[in-house]
């Protein structure tokens, strides 16, 4: 470097000036970082660093709007088990009703009042059914059920007289001193779907009078009630098709049996009878059978996918069953169906049927309650994720003030010093008209 006088160039201006430039632009960027706290305000600031925190907020949004889809989510099923609170009302409304006409004191004309309230009962199940919708999206009519799994057939026995007579017999292991000692579903069909395989109902059990050929089992009613022929003590059972909507087609009676029998007529069950006499005239019993119901795969009807997560494929799936009369299999329920021999075989039959459809319609609530729990902690884990990735986000764009602020004062003497030392050095060469005096 020069050490005389020059003035052709002021080179101590120009090694100020290069230097005050240098903490003036640090001085700006400083700036810039103090008034928006980020320490990456531009890609040039840190390049790795913003690719990296642009790529930690693209997640932490997504967790963020997945956590606001699951909320979403629970208000739709909230909304639906909202609904089928409605229908379990009614469906208990209706089993007293049944109860009430089971009783032979009531009179065709109070059962006739009875079923009116029935039917518009049934109505309202078919309309929240049809009008329980979420944004628009329905959500109990069955447009959205998804995979349904297979429910098998059943026999139940839901009331057993005990008979004056008889104990288990120790050969075969049978109570007959009940007057069903069994009852079970035998046969290939009995949980063949109805309407498959051209099984149609009503059908009889393989063996039964008449020649008749078993089909699909369907929703009905055994009756077993021990009567008096006048020759003998014998047993009548009475059969109640559920899935009938006229009257008497729908029973089939006149079946008579001795003590000890074993009964296969109707809808491919068959039933040990116990042990009874002319003491057990008057008795009765009741077996309820339940149909098979294919599982279903719904491709037209698939269920909801909610975006829970930030990520391509984070998705939960709900199915939302239908809830209506034909799917709960409520639809024909009529309290004045009778025999002559059973006045309120109807409102008995009833009475079963709706105990089915509360055990369906409590089994969805309680899976509805389950996805509810777990959209919940879906949504919790979705918080938790992106705070976690919002911090780690923080970590390399944000800017820590303490260190910034001392970085700026020190930037601001500089820029000050720098100026007034160019301003002296401006005036430097001056001293070079000393030399002409």
């Amino acid at each position: 470097m020069s050490t005389g006088l020059s003035i052709a160039n002021n080179l101590l201006a120009n090694a100020v000036s290069l230097n005050l430039n240098k903490n003036q632009a640090a001085l700006q960027t400083s700036v810039t970082r103090l008034s928006s706290g980020l320490r990456i305000n531009t890609a040039a600031d840190d390049p790795s660093g913003l690719a990296i925190a642009e790529s930690l907020q693209a997640q932490v949004n997504g967790f963020d709007q997945g956590a606001s889809n699951v909320q979403d989510a629970t208000n739709a099923a909230t909304v639906a088990d909202g609904a089928l609170q409605t229908t379990t009302d009614i469906l208990q409304r209706i089993r007293s009703l049944a109860v009430e006409a089971s009783s032979d004191i009531t009179s065709p004309d109070d059962k006739a009042n009875l079923q009116a309230e029935v039917s518009q009962l049934l109505l309202e199940v078919n309309r929240i059914s049809q009008n329980t919708n979420f944004n628009g999206e329905q959500l109990l009519d069955g447009s959205h059920a998804g995979f349904t799994p297979q429910v098998s057939a059943f026999v139940t026995i839901t009331s057993n007289s005990a008979l004056s007579s008889g104990a288990t017999n120790p050969a075969t292991g049978l109570n007959t001193a009940l007057l069903a000692a069994t009852a079970v579903g035998v046969g290939a069909n009995f949980s063949t779907t109805v309407g498959n395989a051209g099984f149609t109902a009503p059908q009889l059990a393989t063996g039964a009078a008449g020649g008749s050929t078993a089909g699909a089992t369907v929703d009905g009613t055994i009756e077993l009630q021990v009567i008096n022929t006048g020759v003998s003590i014998a047993v009548r059972e009475t059969f109640f098709n559920s899935t009938s909507t006229s009257q008497n087609p729908a029973t089939v009676s006149g079946t008579l049996y001795a003590a000890g029998s074993t009964v296969q007529d109707y809808d491919n069950v068959s039933i040990q009878l116990g042990t009874f006499q002319t003491a057990d005239v008057g008795v009765t019993t009741y077996i309820k059978i339940s149909q098979n119901v294919a599982a279903a795969s719904n491709p037209n009807a698939p269920a909801f996918n909610f975006q829970s997560g930030a990520d391509e494929g984070s998705t939960i799936q709900v199915g939302f069953q239908a809830t209506n009369t034909n799917t709960l299999r409520i639809s024909n329920i009529n309290l004045l169906l009778s025999t002559a021999s059973s006045p309120s075989l109807g409102s008995e039959d009833a009475i079963g049927q709706i105990d089915n459809a509360l055990q369906n319609l409590l089994q969805q609530r309680a899976e509805l309650g389950a996805v509810i729990v777990r959209l919940n902690e879906d949504a919790d884990n979705d918080n938790t994720a992106a705070v976690n990735l919002q911090a780690s986000e923080s970590q390399i764009r944000d800017l820590n003030v303490g260190q910034e602020t001392t970085n700026f004062t020190r930037l601001q003497i500089l820029v000050q010093v720098g100026t007034s030392v160019l301003s002296q050095s401006n005036s430097n060469a001056q001293s070079v008209l000393g030399l002409f005096r």
